[in-house]
């Protein structure tokens, strides 16, 4: 979940040109911040299964869960209505895709290769004994 926060943040923080210390602090009320936000929050709420009241520890700028409602509810809303921001959704999902099979392949390959190293003192231990 870590891992895939980082990098959710950090592909909103490239999409829409803010510094990533927005989702840790309530600097400003723009509305390019709060969009970010939003699609955070609803990136959290719908695909991750975070609850509301959960959503602030991981988004410090948000106070509480009331926030958190309402931007799912407003983001289902832009979903469903604006091309803008269903577009950005389907830009923003399907580099997720691509970075968490990125972070998926490059685990595989860090694990397979502890294994090997792990077989290997295995095998020379058993020598030893």
């Amino acid at each position: 979940m870590e891992k895939s926060l980082i990098i959710a943040k950090s592909i909103l923080s490239d999409m829409f040109d803010v510094p990533t210390i927005h989702f840790n602090e309530k600097i400003s009320r723009k509305f390019k911040y709060n969009e970010c936000r939003r699609f955070l929050v609803y990136y959290l709420v719908k695909e991750c299964s975070v609850k509301y009241a959960n959503v602030s520890s991981y988004i410090p700028a948000l106070t509480n869960h009331a926030t958190a409602i309402h931007h799912c509810k407003k983001m289902e809303d832009m979903l469903s209505i604006e091309p803008r921001t269903q577009r950005l959704w389907l830009e923003f999902t399907e580099k997720m895709d691509k970075e968490g099979q990125t972070h998926l392949i490059k685990d595989y390959e860090s694990a397979s290769t502890k294994l090997l190293e792990l077989k290997l003192k295995v095998r020379n231990l058993k020598r030893m004994l």
